[in-house]
């Protein structure tokens, strides 16, 4: 039961990064909705976090917390035991996030905005830059398959 307890970080940059999607949220719809849409915003990236964590907990890799600071919502973890399981776990993430397209998509006045903001988080996260899932697939990709030696 001990490793399903997870602790959660929030970090003081993290404060900030909720204000930024607060403000973001408000430009998007305004003041009425714009602060609703900030909140699912976090929501969405604590979501992408956790299926990261469901699928390191499935495959029994240790998560040692995940948290909010000012880079984003983020999970601290073992490395799994094998390249594949590396890539299920950092493809988690995205699937999540479009998992969350559909049903948001039927949520009024702030669905559309939340079912694309999902979609680019989860694109996004698959391109092969610095701290991305993308990255990580890559390597966990090249690690599986090594080049022949000549």
């Amino acid at each position: 039961m001990d490793k399903l307890i997870i602790p959660f970080r929030m970090h003081q940059a993290g404060w900030f990064l909720l204000a930024i999607c607060a403000v973001l949220g408000i430009g998007i719809d305004g003041w009425q909705t714009g602060i609703i849409f900030g909140f699912f915003m976090v929501a969405s990236l604590l979501l992408h976090e956790a299926g990261h964590i469901f699928a390191a907990t499935f495959l029994g890799v240790r998560v040692h917390e995940f948290g909010l600071s000012m880079a984003g919502a983020y999970i601290r973890r073992a490395y799994a035991s094998s390249p594949q399981d590396e890539v299920f776990i950092a493809t988690a993430g995205p699937l999540m996030n479009f998992c969350l397209i559909l049903p948001l998509s039927f949520v009024p006045v702030l669905g559309h905005q939340l079912a694309l903001c999902n979609l680019a988080l989860g694109l996004v996260n698959l391109l092969p830059l610095p701290s991305s899932d993308g990255l990580r697939i890559l390597r966990a990709l090249r690690l599986s398959n090594p080049e022949p030696s000549a």
